[in-house]
């Protein structure tokens, strides 16, 4: 039996990954990717295959580890225009998955068992957790290729947001090196995986950040009790070699696609 181990550490200041493989009998290569956030919401990647799995997915039973998890989390997965859920909960004090109830265009349904639903890798979940004070765990097969991921057309005057898993289990992905990108495409990162601190947006040419700044000076009415007072405002500018433009192992960002075309991501292996 050949076994090799290999340790990677990441880190950003959205999350540190430390990722860990296993090859046994050189067939396949598993990975165990703990996945640090301090936030109660996360957009969790599907870096890796179930285990024996000939296709890139993974049931949901499998691919968020119930390890350091409590009753009431939730998995939430955008499913083509509706979403399914799951929650944690305790069998005799084993913790499992299970379906819950969601809203849906015409009521609301049951979601699937999490043993019937399998995830592609490349998609992305919310990982919702009460208690972030320790990190969650992805487990899985290592794909020798990584699944390309395709997002959805905006209406050419409004962005379509997908949110995406970058399947990458080992090291940070650049969000700039998106190839295929247009004008008016954005980018949503995570400061600590909390949704919409860091926007970007590619002018056709490059990729800017939007940035808050003090805008116009105004003079209150005396009813206001008089002086001035200066409105910050939004503007896009360019980025600056301190910007956080990488996505953690094991983690995920939203991706907004104004032109009304598909973008399909690829990222190389």
């Amino acid at each position: 039996m050949n076994l090799r181990a290999l340790a990677f550490a990441a880190a950003a200041t959205t999350a540190v990954a430390t990722y860990a493989t296993t090859d046994v009998n050189g067939a396949n290569t598993f990975a165990f990717l703990p996945v640090n956030s301090s936030a109660s919401s996360t957009i969790i990647a599907v870096p890796f295959s179930g285990c024996g799995e000939s296709q890139q997915r993974i049931y949901v039973t499998n691919l968020v580890m119930t390890a350091n998890l409590s009753v009431g989390d939730t998995l939430l997965h955008k499913n083509g225009s509706g979403w399914e859920a799951w929650e944690i909960y305790s069998d005799g004090g084993t913790m499992r998955w299970r379906g819950v109830t969601v809203a849906t265009a015409n009521g609301t349904a049951v979601s699937a068992p999490a043993s019937e639903v399998a995830i592609n890798c490349g998609d992305a979940c919310w990982l919702n957790r009460s208690s972030t004070g320790t990190p969650f765990f992805l487990y899985g097969q290592k794909n020798d290729t990584k699944a390309p991921v395709t997002v959805a057309a905006g209406t050419g005057s409004k962005p379509t947001y997908t949110i995406v898993g970058c399947p990458y289990e080992a090291g940070d992905f650049d969000v700039t090196t998106i190839v295929g990108a247009e004008g008016g495409d954005t980018v949503i990162l995570m400061t600590n995986n909390d949704i919409g601190k860091v926007e970007y947006r590619y002018s056709g040419t490059a990729w800017q950040k939007l940035k808050k700044v003090a805008g116009e000076t105004v003079t209150l009415p005396p009813f206001l009790g008089g002086g001035t007072e200066t409105s910050p405002k939004t503007v896009w500018v360019d980025l600056e070699a301190t910007d956080v433009k990488t996505v953690p192992a094991g983690c995920g960002f939203m991706y907004g696609r104004l032109a009304n075309s598909t973008l399909t991501l690829t990222w190389g292996n």
